[in-house]
């Protein structure tokens, strides 16, 4: 027996592998659309990790960290405003710093939906996101807020897989369906999407733009907005 532990205690140690995943830090500001106040209180979720949640501060800002290598979609909720979600972010490798919530209060949604003449279907989404230019990237968000338009005009839209046309809004942030492409506010909207997986596509004479993952699902008002969904590169 003695033998025997000697043996044992002989043999090399090895060190159980580490299993945990990395993680990558998502985070951003949620404020109120068409001012700059931020949105103190709100709930940030991912759709993807229900478990994961988090409040904003007084100055709207808020962070979570998930898996490296995971597919995400941040979602805000806010008792004085819409639920709002963020587009889909794919295998995320890198630290994500500027996620806004342009978040929009009921009567604005209400108004802007009378404006496009259309009623919102609950089993349905409806989707925003802004064509926005290179300029706003890196900013922080005192300097973000304060930057002026962050759009590109002169930018055709297309969504994959096609489905109903693009709306743009005019530099008055109004949606005009008489616009063929951007305007300097940079603004699209689609709505009553069926649901899916969607895939966003700016092109423009002189520009290029990132592509954008959006996730619909019944119900969801989504929002890929600057300085995320269709920036410039």
């Amino acid at each position: 027996m003695r033998r025997l532990i000697i043996v044992m205690l002989a043999l090399p140690v090895f060190a159980c592998a580490d299993t945990s995943t990395p993680q990558i830090t998502i985070s951003g500001t949620a404020y109120t659309f068409g001012t700059p106040d931020p949105v103190e209180g709100a709930e940030v979720h991912v759709a993807e990790l229900p478990k994961l949640t988090t409040t904003t501060d007084v100055n709207g800002y808020w962070e979570l960290e998930v898996p490296e290598g995971a597919t995400v979609t941040p979602w805000v909720t806010d008792s004085g405003h819409v639920a709002m979600y963020a587009q889909t972010y794919v295998d995320v490798a890198d630290d994500i710093d500027d996620i806004y919530f342009q978040m929009v209060k009921p009567f604005t949604f209400d108004a802007l939906a009378a404006v496009l003449g259309v009623t919102p279907d609950p089993e349905k989404c409806q989707l925003a996101s802004t064509v926005n230019e290179k300029a706003i990237q890196g900013l922080t968000f005192e300097e973000f807020r304060t930057h002026g338009p962050h759009g590109v005009a002169g930018a055709t839209v297309t969504i994959d897989p096609p489905v109903v046309d693009v709306v743009y809004f005019n530099e008055s942030v109004i949606p005009d369906r008489t616009l063929t492409e951007s305007s300097r506010d940079g603004g699209v909207v689609w709505t009553n999407l069926d649901p899916g997986v969607y895939t966003l596509r700016a092109t423009h004479p002189d520009k290029a733009f990132a592509e954008v993952t959006v996730t619909c699902e019944p119900g969801r008002f989504i929002n890929a907005s600057p300085p995320q969904g269709l920036f410039e590169l």
